[in-house]
């Protein structure tokens, strides 16, 4: 655990950093000088990238973590394996580019009618998935060789820097709206140079179109576990995404943008859990390569306990900074909020499930994670299609949240079942003890006239009572090691002065 705390505190740093940029640029700035239907544009063109993306990829970048570890091999230059990662994947991205221009007529046709910017802009999904594509396959390799800091660096602080700088051109003026969509589609593919230039600074570009031993032996599964993975990959990303989808030809683009950026603002509380889950998921697939089982549990029910804790935290803080946040964001943005509950407490709850979905897919069983992620899927499409005609952006939440919870829960029985893995410990009841003690703490604090007041005593109330009940319950261990850390480092720098 060692390394995966160390990289995790690290990563969790520039999570927050790229966040806070976030935050400040899509939250604050894109709202404020951007209409609803032009922050739907650039947030769904995103989303469309990753879907193009996903399926030009054909479950390489999950393929990688999974066998890499039978190629790792510096003085032979990992037996070729990121010429093999590139090609098949770019030969995908070929085929699903023929496959839009094909049927652009029919893709047009959907989004025309409530979405006509949809159609106006298409065309920039073109780079933006490649790019997408080839950065998602440039991290799973680096994550492969525990390179894992700087690549978030790129995703998640260089590359909403850069989106920040875009905004605040088009709002000094300087920019037209199309010039504004070109520039920022461009700076966030820039990324992806800045990844490949790093993997040759580290000496691991290894492009030669060899076919080493290694390849020959593994190629057969590779592309078994590859397909197999693939479905599942896209079934998820159509799950997370077809929402706003739908939203925008059922609603239109008006409420795209008010979706996604209340789902964005819910999608703070996983930034611990994402830099976590960067660093623990090349330990899942050693522990299965090793068939280690214990120290498998034992990873799954820390990094769980240790997200029931912070999810927590940050889901009753978010709560609580609501009336601040929508005094800084029009009005049209109010009708976000019960988005933000519904999809916040969905990702709780994917948070404290944990590693699950790692754990699947990198054991034998991996095809199992694709026939749930097809049943999630289905009754995901299903859902969407009844509640969002009729109830809008709640009912996307709604829709989403369910089956977020829906596919975590299937996946931890399956893994209770087969494996006698789960992520649940009595050291939870700790936990939730603490946050419900927290909450009453603040909850008849009476209003008054100033929210941002009114957030600073109850956040401030909440936190103190929160982390100070954790520690005096030792709930979480983890927490304690922090805490002698922070104090140790204050010793050693007060010392030094």
């Amino acid at each position: 655990m060692g390394i995966i705390r160390r990289q995790s505190i690290q990563s969790s740093l520039l999570f927050y950093i790229g966040a806070g940029i976030g935050f400040v640029s899509k939250v604050l700035i894109f709202t404020n000088f951007l209409t609803t239907q032009e922050v739907g544009l650039t947030n769904i063109l995103v989303t469309n990238a990753l879907l193009y993306a996903q399926f030009s990829a054909g479950g390489f970048a999950t393929m990688t973590l999974k066998f890499f570890p039978y190629f790792q091999d510096k003085t032979r230059q990992h037996h070729y394996f990121l010429f093999w990662l590139l090609a098949i994947p770019t030969i995908g991205f070929v085929i699903v580019t023929a496959l839009v221009l094909l049927f652009r007529d029919s893709i047009f046709e959907y989004f025309a009618a409530e979405s006509p910017l949809m159609v106006e802009y298409f065309w920039y999904l073109i780079p933006m998935a490649l790019a997408t594509l080839y950065f998602d396959l440039f991290d799973s390799y680096l994550r492969s060789l525990l390179k894992t800091v700087v690549p978030i660096l790129f995703r998640e602080v260089v590359q909403r820097l850069l989106v920040a700088i875009s905004i605040l051109v088009y709002a000094a003026g300087w920019v037209t709206f199309p010039q504004f969509v070109a520039l920022y589609v461009a700076l966030i593919c820039s990324v992806t140079i800045l990844i490949v230039i790093y993997t040759f600074w580290l000496g691991h570009l290894h492009l030669y179109p060899r076919r080493s031993w290694r390849v020959k032996q593994l190629f057969r599964k590779i592309l078994t576990y590859g397909g197999l993975t693939f479905m599942g990959n896209i079934s998820a990303i159509v799950l997370y995404n077809i929402d706003g989808l739908m939203l925008a030809h059922y609603v239109g683009m008006d409420a795209v943008g008010i979706y996604t950026t209340s789902f964005y603002v819910s999608a703070l509380i996983m930034i611990p859990w994402r830099a976590i889950q960067k660093i623990a998921s090349p330990e899942v697939a050693a522990f299965w390569k090793r068939n280690d089982m214990k120290a498998m549990n034992k990873l799954y029910k820390r990094t769980s306990l240790i997200n029931l804790g912070l999810g927590n935290y940050l889901f009753v803080m978010m709560v609580l900074g609501i009336p601040t946040l929508l005094q800084l964001m029009p009005g049209d943005y109010s009708q976000g909020v019960p988005v933000l509950i519904i999809i916040g407490v969905s990702r709780v709850f994917d948070m404290v499930t944990g590693l699950n979905t790692y754990i699947l897919i990198m054991s034998k069983q991996y095809y199992i994670d694709l026939f749930l992620s097809i049943g999630v899927l289905v009754i995901g499409v299903a859902l969407n299609l009844v509640l969002i005609p009729k109830y809008g952006i709640e009912g996307a939440a709604f829709a989403t949240g369910l089956l977020i919870a829906l596919a975590n829960l299937m996946r931890t029985v399956f893994l209770w079942i087969k494996f006698n893995l789960n992520p649940f410990s009595g050291k939870m009841l700790s936990v939730l003890f603490a946050t419900f003690v927290a909450i009453a703490a603040v909850y008849f604090i009476p209003e008054f006239t100033s929210p941002l007041l009114l957030f600073i005593l109850k956040g401030t109330i909440f936190s103190f009572v929160f982390v100070a009940l954790i520690l005096l319950l030792k709930a979480i261990p983890d927490a304690d090691k922090a805490l002698g850390l922070a104090k140790s480092k204050v010793l050693s720098y007060s010392n030094r002065k």
